[in-house]
Formats: structure tokens, sequence, C-alpha cells
């Protein structure tokens, strides 16, 4: 039997450890950069000219081909970046103007980010299609062409590529859910479809697809963030289809603690992919650039006038705000922080207390338990033996185990995050 014993060390000597052992939240929000979202933004066909819709004369409609190369260009990005990613196929029928239209090889990219030991699931959302001429009986907006959606919703779809790129080095207690929906401009078809396909009352596990609805704790749908009217103030809004809800107040307290911006909350935003998953009954917000609408009292350039058109482009003047749509996506990766709880490395020290004693410390992340493991060879030896089991605390502090060294065969140990 091995001797050992457990050492919580509190107190000052504790924290003063934390930030030579622990990353901070800020450091992984310090991971959104402006340059980095930018080049996401523009390899998404974001020009003038430019369309991620779908053909308007084919029976069935089929994606056009910056469609598809944007879909490739997120997927690949998703992959390298070592998220467990596929595409996710479908078709629908939609309707319109009494005429039903046959839309075939759409895909959702999924992305998912699996966490350990926590049963919670978090959605981050945003569609990378854009209008096309199929789109005209939506909007009263004049679209001539097709809109290259630089900021409908290319914006979006770079900032879920920012995110995943802030967050990818790091260890989460809970499972983040990446997608890039595809279809919502035909009606919200990519959110229907994942829903239907991967969201479940009754699963037999919560940390897998189909995903459990009760395990879903937020889906956060991000839509149009990156123009801004100089006139305005640097508020982001922060929009639920009905009142408030508990993921409103998360992310309004992630936009004051990690951005420049203020929080608006709003309701009545129900347009986008997040309306599917609150009628699911999973608490979903839409995160979307201020002067969409006229909270002003400004006259129409006040608004967002290129929404649905051709000059939804990168090349209209004074259109897209790079710095603003950054903001919005530390905001976003804040608030997987909060709550999805990053587990930091558990780097060990070990320290000879007594002639026949060491001690093996690390500094644990709140709410993980650990399994402390040791070996006495690496090349030889048959693998890792369990040593002790270390329960979880409700903060980060510096853990110690002592183990006797007249009893404890292994000298070179590990742990495991459970």
């Amino acid at each position: 039997m091995y001797f050992h014993r457990v050492t919580l060390i509190t107190g000052l000597a504790g924290w003063i450890a934390l930030s030579s052992y622990a990353v901070t939240l800020s450091n992984i929000v310090d991971g959104v950069s402006e340059g980095s979202y930018s080049n996401f933004h523009v390899n998404l066909f974001v020009s003038d000219g430019d369309s991620r819709g779908f053909s308007t004369n084919d029976n069935p409609r089929v994606p056009l081909p910056q469609h598809d190369l944007a879909r490739d260009y997120i997927h690949s990005n998703f992959q390298a970046m070592g998220y467990d990613t596929w595409l996710d196929p479908f078709d629908f029928t939609y309707t319109a103007d009494v005429v039903d239209y046959n839309y075939t090889n759409c895909n959702n990219i999924v992305a998912v980010k699996w966490g350990v030991g926590g049963t919670n699931v978090y959605i981050l959302g945003a569609h990378y299609d854009s209008v096309d001429l199929g789109n005209l009986h939506t909007t009263a907006h004049s679209l001539t062409n097709s809109g290259p959606g630089a900021d409908d919703n290319a914006s979006g779809t770079a900032a879920l590529l920012e995110a995943a790129k802030a967050i990818k080095d790091y260890i989460f207690k809970d499972t983040i859910v990446i997608v890039a929906f595809d279809a919502e401009e035909k009606g919200y078809q990519g959110s229907i479809h994942f829903k239907d396909t991967y969201l479940t009352t009754s699963a037999p596990g919560t940390n897998a697809p189909p995903f459990l609805i009760s395990s879903i704790r937020a889906m956060v749908n991000l839509d149009t963030i990156a123009y801004k009217d100089t006139n305005t103030s640097d508020y982001v809004v922060i929009g639920s289809a009905g009142s408030p809800n508990s993921i409103s107040f998360a992310l309004a307290d992630a936009v004051s603690a990690y951005t420049t911006l203020e929080p608006y909350m709003a309701g009545g935003y129900n347009l986008s992919d997040h309306k599917i998953f609150q009628a699911a009954g999973i608490d979903s917000v839409q995160l979307i650039e201020y002067d969409f609408d006229n909270y002003s009292n400004f006259p129409d350039p006040g608004k967002n006038l290129y929404y649905h058109t051709d000059g939804d482009s990168i090349d209209s003047p004074n259109y897209i705000h790079y710095d603003y749509a950054t903001e919005i996506t530390k905001a976003v990766v804040g608030a997987c922080c909060n709550y999805a709880t990053p587990i930091p490395p558990a780097t060990l020290s070990q320290t000879v207390i007594a002639s026949n004693t060491v001690s093996v410390s690390w500094m644990s992340a709140p709410y993980i338990e650990y399994d402390l493991l040791g070996t006495s060879d690496l090349v030889s030896s048959n693998g890792w033996e369990f040593i002790q089991h270390v329960p979880s605390t409700n903060t980060t502090m510096l853990l110690s185990v002592e183990l006797s060294l007249e009893e404890t065969t292994q000298r070179l140990f590990r742990v495991e995050s459970k």
C-alpha cells in the first residue's frame, strides 16, 4: 500500500503560484487578433461580384462555385486546428412566391472541441451562405445580382474561425460545438437540419452526438457583426427572440469584461439561426452589429443600407470595420472561457521534502478531478500505474501529493484531469 498525503495549499502562497502555473482567461481572449480575423474574412469571397449563394436556373438548385470554395476553406481550417470536424450534407425544399424549389448539395460544417469530464454543451454558430436572386421575395432591399455577403454573414463566419483558433490549444471541461450553417438565407434550413439530426431529448450520453437538449446550456449565433457607423455608440447588440435569457446576461458580462464595447440588450431578434434552438428550449441569442437597426434615432444612414445587396462587399468604402468585429469575437471567446471552463496544463513540480519522501505538486483548475499516475521507466515499463485520485475543489489552488520513496517504486509522474 502506498503511503501518500494530499495537501491543499491555499492562501497567499497558492495565489502567488497561479501566475506562473496557470493561463488566465484574458490570455486566451488575447489570442483573438484583428489581423487574423481579417485574413479569415477576406478568404471567404467577399468582394464585388462574389457570391456564396445558390443557382437560380437549375432544378434542383445547387451551390454556386464560391459557396463550395468557402465551405472547403472553413472545413480545412477547422481540421488544421485539430477539431473533430465533418461536413453534414442535406437537401431541402424551399417555397418562394408559392413555388417550391428543390435545393441539393448543401452542407453544414461541424467542428467539436470535446470536453474533459463535463456534461455541458455550448454551441457557437454562424451561417456562411449569402443571398442570391432567389432571395428577392424576402427583402425590401434592392438586390440587383448576388450579394457577396461580406457582413451577412462572412463576418460571423470569420468570427467562428477566429474563436476556434483562439481556443484550439486549450482543454475545456465542457464541450464546445462550432457550426457553420448553410442555407440560413433559405429559411434557416441548416440550423433546422442540425437540430433534427444532432439534438435529442433522450440520449444515452450527453457528450456525444446526438446531444441531449437538456445538456446544452447555450447557443450563440453570430450574424452581421462587422458594420459600424462612425457616428454611433460602441455598442454590440445581444438579441434574443423574446426577453433576455441567461446567456444574454452571460454575454453582456463577457462584453464588459473582455472588450472595449458596451452590451445592448434587445428583444424581437428572431430572423436568424438562433431562433431554431430557442424554439427547441435552448437559451439562445444573436450577436449583431448595433447599426443594423436604428437604435440611435439617426436618419437612415445610421442603419446598414447594404444589407442583402450587392454593396455588402469589402469594396464598399468605410463599410467593414475589422476592429469592431474583432472585439465582438473577443466577447464570444471570453464567454466560452467563463462557462466551458478551460483546464490549464498541470505542470508538475517534484520536491524531496525528507530523505524518504517526495512531494509532487501542480496547480489545479476549479471543479476538475485528477488522477496521479507514475512509472519507473518510460522506455521499458508496462505503462503508467494509478497512484492517487485527487478530488475537485471549487477554486484554483496548488495541490501537493506526498509519496514515500520506501514504498513508491515510480520515479516519473504525471496527472490526468477527470
